[in-house]
C-alpha cells in the first residue's frame, strides 16, 4: 500500500518466532485530504489476536512530527524560511533546548527541594523526563526499548504458547479478575470504604458487564481480550489516582491548572460585562465564556500539530493493545478533549465505511465522558476536578470493553491496525485566525448548550407539573419523574457502592442526568452536598456515575452530527443511538464501580 502524502512510519520487529509471523502493524499515518476514502486498501485479514498477542504482534510505530507541518502543505505552498532554517539545524536545536532545560530544572530543584515536596516539582520532574525521552528518541531507535520489551515479552508467552485460543483467553480473564479482587481487598479498611463496600461495588462491576453481555447482539463475537485488556487498562489508571500519592497529585495539579486555565475566560467576560456581574457567578456568565476559549485553545493546539501529536501518540497503544480500528481509537482518546460532536470530525472521511460496530463505538466514546469545553461549568459549581478529569480518562478503555460487548465486531473496518488523522479541510493563516474559528466554534456550542437546557429544564418541569398534578389524587406529594426512575434506578445506586442512607438520593441524581443532562444532575448534587446530605463515599461514586454525556438530549446531538456527515448511514446510526447511550451510562457505571472499590 502507498503511503500517503506527509507519512512517516518506522517500525520495528524482533520476532524470530514462527508464532510471530503473522503481524499486525499498529501504524500512524496522517491522511492527506487530497487523497479520497476510496484509495484505501482492505488489506487486514481476519485475525484473531488472543491477550497476548495483542501486544506483541503490533509494532511500535513512530509519527514524525517533527517535519509534519512541511509535509503536509499543498503543492502550491512553501515552507517558510524558519521551517527551513529549523529542518536543517534540527539536531543543534534540539541539544540546545534539552541543555537550556537541563540547567532550569537544576536551578529548581536547588532552590525549591529545600523546602520541602510539592506538586509543582513532581509535574515539572516529569515534563522534564517527557522532555529527555523525547530528545533522546530523536537521536536513538525506538528498538533500545521494543527489543528487551518483546524478548520479556516472549519469555513470558512461551510457557502458554502451546495452549488453545480458548485457554489463554480464560487465563487471561482468571488474571484480570485476580489482579482486581487480590489489590481491592488487600488495601486497608478505613471509616469511609469496607471491604463489605468494595465487595459490593465489585459485584456491580461483574453485573453491569454481565448485563452488557446478555444484551449483546451476538454472545460468540465478543472478543473477550480486548474487554479484559481495557477494563485492566481502567483499573490500573483508577489504582493510580486513588491508592498512588504521584497519581493523585498528578490529576489533583491537571485540575487546578485546567480550573486556572479556564477561569482565564473570566477576565475577558468581565471587559464585556463588568466585574460586577461576573462576581455574581451566573451560570450563563460563568461557564460560557470558558466554552469559547477552550474552543479557541484546541483549534490553537490543531494549528500547531499539538492534537494530532497527542492523538497520533495514544491512539496506537489501544489499537495494539485492544485490537480496535483506527477510528475507534481515535474517537475514543479525543472524546475527552473534543465531546460528542467534534470528535466525529477527526474520521470524517471514513465515517461512510464505518461498521456498525464501529458506529456503535464512536458514539458510545461520546455519551461515556464529558467534554474539556464544559469542565469550567462543574469546576464553578464546586465538583471534584480530580474525580472529573480521572473519570474522562477512564472512559476511554471502559467504553470499548462495554461497546465490544454489546456489539462486537463481525467485519473486517478498513482501518483495522492503523490510525489515520485526516487534515483539516479548514485553511488556517496563523494563531490568531484559529483562534478566532476556535471562537466561532466555542459560540455554537453555546447556543447549542443554552438552547438544550432551556428546552429540557422547560420540558421536565412540565412533566413533573403533570406527574405532580395527578400525584394530589391519591395522596402522594410532589411526585415527579426523577422521583419515580430513582427509586428504579436504587439499585444502581447500591452497586456502584453508595452509602445505604444516600440511595434514593443518588438514584434520583442519575435520574435527572438521564432526563435531563449532567449540568442539571452535578447542580442537584452540590445542593445536596452543600446541606449535608451525602456522605464522601456518596459524592465520590456518584461525580463518576454523573460524569457523561449520556442522556436524551444527547441522542438527537450524536445523531444530527453524524447524520449530517454519513447520510447514507443515517438509518445506521438512529438504530445504534439508544444502545450507544445506554452503553456510554453503563460505562460510568462501571467507573463508577470501580471508583468505590478503592475509595
Amino acid at each position: 500500500m502507498e503511503t500517503p502524502k506527509g507519512t512517516s512510519i518506522h517500525s520495528s520487529s524482533g520476532r524470530t518466532s514462527s508464532h510471530f509471523e503473522k503481524e499486525e502493524h499498529a501504524t500512524t499515518e496522517y491522511y492527506n485530504g487530497n487523497h479520497g476514502a476510496e484509495s484505501i486498501e482492505k488489506k487486514n485479514p481476519e485475525h484473531h489476536l488472543d491477550a497476548t498477542t495483542a501486544l506483541t504482534d503490533a509494532d511500535v510505530v513512530e509519527y514524525n512530527y517533527d517535519t509534519q507541518r512541511a509535509e503536509e502543505l499543498d503543492e502550491d505552498d512553501k515552507p517558510s524560511r524558519f521551517a527551513l532554517f529549523y529542518q536543517k539545524y534540527r539536531k543543534f536545536f534540539l541539544i540546545s533546548m534539552w541543555l537550556i532545560f537541563t540547567g532550569f530544572i537544576s536551578a529548581a530543584y536547588a532552590l525549591q527541594v529545600p523546602k520541602g515536596y510539592s506538586q509543582e516539582n513532581l509535574i515539572l520532574g516529569l515534563i522534564y523526563a517527557w522532555h529527555s525521552l523525547y530528545v533522546f528518541f530523536c537521536f536513538a531507535p525506538t528498538t533500545v526499548v521494543t527489543k528487551p520489551w518483546m524478548f520479556a515479552v516472549r519469555t513470558v508467552y512461551a510457557p502458554i504458547s502451546g495452549f488453545s485460543s480458548r485457554t489463554r483467553t480464560i487465563m487471561y480473564a482468571s488474571l484480570v479478575i485476580a489482579v482486581i479482587v487480590v489489590t481491592v481487598f488487600a488495601l486497608p479498611e478505613t471509616e469511609q470504604s469496607k471491604r463489605v463496600q468494595r465487595l459490593i461495588a465489585f459485584v456491580g462491576m461483574i453485573l453491569f458487564i454481565a448485563f452488557t453481555f446478555a444484551s449483546s447482539t451476538n454472545h460468540r463475537a465478543v472478543n473477550w481480550n480486548t474487554v479484559c485488556g481495557a477494563l485492566l487498562l481502567q483499573f490500573l489508571l483508577a489504582l493510580f489516582v486513588f491508592r498512588s500519592s504521584a497519581g493523585h497529585d498528578l490529576f489533583n495539579w491537571i485540575s487546578n491548572f485546567a480550573k486556572g486555565y479556564l477561569g482565564k475566560a473570566g477576565e475577558g467576560a468581565a471587559f464585556l460585562v463588568g466585574d460586577d456581574i461576573v462576581a455574581k457567578g451566573f451560570f450563563a456568565i460563568s461557564v460560557f465564556p470558558a466554552v469559547i476559549f477552550f474552543a479557541a485553545t484546541v483549534q490553537i493546539l490543531y494549528y500547531l500539530g499539538a492534537l494530532q501529536w497527542i492523538l497520533g501518540k495514544s491512539a496506537p497503544l489501544f489499537v495494539a493493545l485492544l485490537d480496535i480500528s483506527g477510528c475507534e481509537a481515535v474517537v475514543a482518546v479525543a472524546s475527552p478533549f473534543l465531546g460528542q460532536s467534534e470528535n466525529v470530525l477527526l474520521i470524517k472521511p471514513f465515517l461512510p465505511h464505518l461498521t456498525d460496530a464501529e458506529l456503535h463505538q464512536v458514539m458510545t466514546s461520546g455519551f461515556a465522558t464529558i467534554s474539556g469545553s464544559v469542565l469550567y461549568g462543574y469546576f464553578a459549581m464546586g465538583v471534584d476536578g480530580t474525580a472529573l478529569i480521572s473519570s474522562c480518562v477512564m472512559s476511554i478503555p471502559c467504553s470499548i470493553a462495554i461497546s465490544k460487548i454489546r456489539y462486537p465486531e463481525t467485519e473486517n473496518p478498513i482501518t483495522k491496525g492503523t490510525v489515520r488523522l485526516p487534515k483539516s479541510e479548514e485553511r488556517l493563516e496563523g494563531i490568531v485566525h484559529a483562534a478566532g474559528v476556535g471562537a466561532a466554534t466555542g459560540v455554537q456550542i453555546v447556543l447549542l448548550i443554552g438552547a438544550n437546557l432551556i428546552a429540557l429544564l422547560a420540558l421536565l418541569y412540565a412533566v413533573n407539573s403533570g406527574l405532580t398534578w395527578i400525584g394530589n389524587f391519591i395522596t402522594i406529594q410532589n411526585l415527579t419523574l426523577q422521583l419515580v426512575t430513582g427509586y428504579i434506578l436504587v439499585p444502581v445506586a447500591w452497586l456502584i457502592g453508595a452509602d445505604n442512607k444516600d440511595l434514593v438520593t443518588v438514584g434520583q441524581l442519575i435520574a435527572t442526568k438521564i432526563w435531563a443532562n449532567e449540568f442539571v444532575a452535578y447542580q442537584d448534587m452540590m445542593a445536596i452536598v452543600k446541606e449535608g446530605g451525602l456522605s464522601e463515599r456518596s459524592i465520590s461514586v456518584t461525580t463518576y456515575a454523573l460524569c457523561g454525556f449520556s442522556n436524551l438530549s444527547s441522542i438527537g446531538m450524536q445523531v444530527g452530527v453524524l447524520t449530517a456527515l454519513a447520510p447514507k448511514k443515517a438509518r445506521r446510526i438512529a438504530t445504534v443511538a439508544v444502545s450507544a447511550m445506554i452503553c456510554g451510562a453503563i460505562s460510568t457505571f462501571v467507573s463508577a464501580s470501580i471508583a468505590g472499590m478503592l475509595f
